[in-house]
This record gives C-alpha cells, sequence and structure tokens, in this order.
C-alpha cells in the first residue's frame, strides 16, 4: 500500500493556484515564508532518530544528503540536519501542527535558516522524488500565476516573485537531475 503522495503535514488543505496542497500551518502558504529562508536546499533522508518522546511530543532528527543548495551555500555542503516535531504509532499528531514524518529514502525541499536547523521556523515540503516534483511545479505555477493584488497576502513584490520563480525552476532542475545547478 502506498503511503499518501505527498506529506507537506498535518493540517487543512489549500487551494494554491488551482491545485490542492497540504502544509503546516496557515503561515506556510503566505510566500514569504518560503523567500525569507536563509537557506533552501533539495536533499533525500539518510536517517532518522528520535530524540525525545513524550507522551504528547515526539523530537526527531533527520540527516540528508544534499542534492542541491539553492540558496544559502557557494559550495552544496554534503549533508544537512533537520531537527522537528514529529509523530508515531506511539505518539499521535497534535492538532495543528507543524509536525513532519520523515524516513530515509524521502525527498525533501527545505526552506530552513540553515544546513544544520531546527524546523519551524521554516517550510518542508517531502515526499518521493515524483511527488515532490509535482509539489514544486504547483508552487511555482501559483506563484507564476498569482495577481498582483495577492502580493500584499503573500507579504511579497515583484521582485520576490521573481526570484522565487527562478527558485523553482532550479529546484525542479535539481529534482529532475541536472547536476549543474548551485546556490547562490
Amino acid at each position: 500500500m502506498r503511503a499518501r503522495a505527498l506529506c507537506v503535514a498535518i493540517a487543512a488543505p489549500l487551494a494554491v493556484g488551482g491545485s490542492l496542497s497540504f502544509a503546516a500551518n496557515m503561515r506556510d502558504y503566505i510566500e514569504a515564508a518560503r523567500a525569507k529562508a536563509a537557506v533552501v536546499y533539495v536533499g533525500v533522508v539518510t536517517k532518522v532518530d528520535v530524540l525525545e518522546r513524550g507522551k504528547l511530543a515526539l523530537i526527531a532528527r533527520a540527516h540528508l544528503r544534499v542534492v542541491g543548495a539553492l540558496r544559502g551555500a557557494r559550495d552544496t555542503p554534503r549533508e544537512a540536519v533537520l531537527r522537528y516535531s514529529s509523530y508515531d504509532d506511539k505518539t499521535p499528531p497534535l492538532e495543528g501542527g507543524p509536525q513532519y514524518l520523515l524516513k530515509p529514502d524521502m525527498w525533501v525541499l527545505a526552506f530552513a535558516p540553515s544546513f544544520d536547523a531546527t524546523v519551524p521556523p521554516g517550510y518542508l515540503a517531502f515526499g518521493d522524488k515524483a511527488d515532490l516534483v509535482r509539489h514544486v511545479e504547483r508552487l511555482r505555477d501559483g506563484l507564476a500565476t498569482m495577481p498582483a493584488e495577492a502580493f500584499k497576502v503573500q507579504q511579497i513584490d515583484e521582485a520576490h516573485r521573481k526570484a522565487q520563480l527562478e527558485l523553482y525552476d532550479r529546484a525542479l532542475a535539481v529534482l529532475k537531475g541536472d547536476n549543474r545547478i548551485r546556490g547562490d
């Protein structure tokens, strides 16, 4: 049985550019949350550790092999580390998130403060490679067709939109196998 195609987080759905998408909370739908991330990269989860477990909280750490740095590095580091709130069969998901369920071999698009970060703050999209490609295409297409009136709600301007569209195109190139991508 195949798990849900793309897990971005536990949350309510929202139409983005006519497509259904998921995110950890409403702040994640604001493009500025992604546009302001100091570090953006595509990676593959290699290992997940449980750092702390309580009745209502599970703190995990994922090690990722960085496939492409899109922002925040001149040279792509080999590894990134993410610490985050998670859940499993012993620790149920909390309402309101954000919680993530990362597993080895999942592909991740991370918008984070650094390559060794705790999220939030940040935004993660993850799943298998094909699903992540589709998610990034939805983000890009939604932003490309966004009317100027929506910029205020999204807390961006035309310069942010242009930079984010370029970033999404670079993310897609990395996900589709173009190894010539380098961060800014």
